[in-house]
């Protein structure tokens, strides 16, 4: 009978809370902070970065204010976070390395919807190639419901029977998709092409086209190649 009431806790518990998920990074590098600590400020409730610079955290309903830090790097704090039930909510954050000389904390204030975007503005710094994207926060916030709906607001990017992406004008055949940095394979038997209507937005954390060739990219493209990751 206790185990079963103990089973029935931890069912009730699941479907009450939600989840906060992302990776913490270097501002100027790019590369990913292993061994970060992120925290809900006021509270001892706390987790690592793992050796991929990602955390996990669950949580009951509500809006959070987070604090993200490392040694020698500024703290930053994250406003109006909200966590939803049964909802995975991304926060991806970027530490710049500390100025200051001196022993005390040096804290930056942010809010979550600028630091969905100030994230991917990192990426497409830092990476040596063309690209264009959309963030988390801006997929949150539309109506899209297929992540065709959401290549529609990428730059430089038009869809084809709203589920064919066509990028600088080269039809699909010129254009590669993957999905968690795997090669997306083609859904059609007569042709060379992603249907990316049957990939819900909900389950998307980010887009990026990327628009000219790099030795990390697939070489099956000449128009563009979209990678997408999951949250």
């Amino acid at each position: 009978m206790t185990i079963f009431c103990v089973i029935i806790s931890t069912a009730l518990f699941a479907q009450t809370t939600g989840k906060l998920s992302g990776k913490v990074s270097d501002k100027k590098t790019g590369e990913t902070i292993i061994g970060g600590t992120v925290k809900i400020q006021g509270t001892k409730t706390a987790v690592s970065t793992d050796v991929d610079g990602r955390y996990s955290l669950s949580l009951a309903p509500g809006k959070y204010t987070f604090e993200v830090s490392y040694i020698g790097y500024s703290t930053k704090r994250i406003t109006e976070v909200e966590i939803k039930a049964n909802t995975v909510t991304p926060l991806n954050v970027v530490l710049e390395e500390s100025k200051d000389n001196n022993l005390s904390e040096v804290v930056i204030t942010s809010s979550y919807k600028k630091e969905s975007v100030n994230t991917l503005y990192l990426q497409q710094k830092n990476r040596a190639v063309i690209s264009d994207g959309i963030s988390a926060d801006m997929i949150t916030r539309s109506p899209d419901r297929s992540t065709g709906d959401v290549l529609k607001r990428v730059s430089g990017t038009t869809i084809q029977d709203n589920k064919f992406v066509i990028v600088r004008g080269l039809s699909d055949r010129y254009n590669n998709a993957s999905l968690d940095n795997s090669s997306l394979p083609s859904t059609e038997p007569n042709r060379k092409a992603f249907s990316f209507d049957i990939v819900p937005a909900g389950l998307i954390d980010n887009i990026v086209v990327s628009k000219t060739a790099t030795p990390d990219l697939n070489a099956d493209f000449a128009g563009g190649s979209s990678t997408s990751g999951l949250e």
